[in-house]
């Protein structure tokens, strides 16, 4: 893995908390009620962060990339609520969790940075909230392409919306000849605002 130079907060963490991982298409970072060690920051790839519900279904609850960090709440608490895998060949860093937490209790710069990028994040669940309660598939579908989520194939694509894939391609297929989207290649749809 490459010595990127890390952003703010980030580049303010000890490289001896820092542990540099690269994982497979696959790999498992953790899994769900398993002791929390620390944060994550996403260098390259995707990591699929999903919740077992009681009932045993696998949910998407967030699909980390790129320049983002995951498993925030393990500050926090002793154990993830979820299970974290890669969705294609991913490069992360884990901070260690007493790390973090000494930056948060004596680095008022840290926090701040923190806070904000906390609260990006909050607005951006909040937003996926509302869209799963669009009840209409054509109006979820529509809503999310605006919001940039058709990223890779349509099967991850319908996790995310909380439909079936079947329900998705249908659907797709339907804006598409209604002339609602325009399908630019295999799997890539663009609405008309883009």
């Amino acid at each position: 893995m490459s010595n990127e130079i890390l952003p703010p907060p980030f580049d303010r963490i000890p490289r001896s908390d820092q542990k540099h991982r690269t994982l497979a298409n696959g790999e498992t970072l953790f899994i769900q009620d398993s002791a929390t060690t620390g944060l994550f920051y996403l260098v390259s790839g995707t990591i699929d962060l999903k919740r077992m519900t009681e009932s045993g279904h696998s949910m998407t609850i967030h699909r980390a990339r790129s320049g983002e960090t995951f498993a925030e709440a393990s500050v926090f608490s002793d154990r993830y609520h979820c299970t974290a895998s890669a969705a294609c060949e991913s490069q992360l860093i884990e901070f260690t969790r007493s790390a973090i937490v000494t930056l948060l209790g004596t680095d008022i710069d840290f926090t701040r940075s923190m806070a904000a990028r906390f609260a990006v994040q909050i607005q951006e669940c909040r937003r996926r909230v509302e869209l799963l309660s669009i009840r209409n598939a054509d109006e979820r579908i529509l809503s999310a392409l605006r919001d940039g989520l058709l990223l890779d194939n349509i099967t991850s694509f319908a996790e995310i919306v909380g439909l079936a894939p079947e329900t998705v391609y249908r659907t797709l297929k339907k804006l598409s000849d209604s002339g609602a989207i325009t399908k630019t290649t295999r799997g890539v749809y663009k609405t008309h605002e883009e």
